[in-house]
Order: C-alpha cells, then structure tokens, then sequence
C-alpha cells in the first residue's frame, strides 16, 4: 500500500505509480472553494491518506483561511460526497456570529501582543539596554 490516492472522477483510487499519481495530484485538487465574511473556505482532495491510525482514509480537507491567518478551522473525511458536505459544513458554521467574533478576537490579541513587543523593543532602544526585573513584569514589556 502507497497511501497516494488519484481521483478518477469523483472517487479516489490508490495510485502505485509516484509519477502518475504526482501529475494527477498538480492537476485535480479542489473540490470546492468560497469566499464570504473576507475569508476562504477550501475543500482539497490531499491525495495521500491522513489517516494515522486505524480507519477509512481521510483524503479530503476542508479549512477556512481569514485573512492574514492560515487555515485555522479544519476537517477531514473519505469520500467526494463527505467533502461536499464538509464544505456546506464549514460554510454555515463561517457565517455564525461566534465565528466572526472569534476571529475578531485573535485579531485583537495579536494586534495587543504585537504592540507590548514592539513597545519593549522601543524602550529597550531608548534606555539603551535589557530591561530591569520590574520592567519585565510589566503589561508593555516584550
């Protein structure tokens, strides 16, 4: 068993041959892709078994990419009709509210850990030095 998977139309079948399988592979991929609420939900055909373990193997991927994140929701299944589904899935669960506001909110944090580092930095730079214990424990510390 090679784990490389081809899709011959819709269903995915084992592919011993690396060349073949890599040509097909560059070739037939995306399942289905949308763009709502400024992010990307992407379902792919993987072409190899993700399945580490006992299962049917899971050689679809579904993930919603916002912008300046990678794909940080994400889900796999076995077969076309799964990942059509996924996808519809994935879609809904985009559009909630919660969603959103989650999203929101790792913007915040990392627009919030980016200032305190780049405010460090910027004492570092002005005191000419490392920071002192007290400076360190400090909220706006790096």
């Amino acid at each position: 068993m090679t784990g490389r998977y081809v899709l011959i139309g819709q269903t995915p079948v084992l592919e011993p041959d690396l060349l073949t399988w890599a040509k097909e592979y560059e070739e037939n991929r995306i399942v289905q892709q949308t763009q709502m609420l400024g992010c990307m939900v992407s379902t792919i055909f993987l072409g190899l078994d993700h399945q580490w373990g006992k299962g049917p193997p899971l050689l679809f991927e579904t993930r919603v990419f916002w912008p300046d994140e990678g794909g940080y929701e994400q889900e796999r299944c076995s077969t076309w009709m799964e990942a059509q589904h996924q996808h519809a899935a994935m879609c809904v669960k985009v559009a909630r509210p919660g969603a959103v506001v989650a999203y929101i909110g790792r913007c915040l944090t990392n627009a919030w850990d980016q200032a305190k580092r780049d405010l460090g930095d910027r004492w570092r730079e002005l005191r000419g030095g490392e920071l002192t214990d007290i400076e360190k424990g400090s909220p706006f510390s790096g």
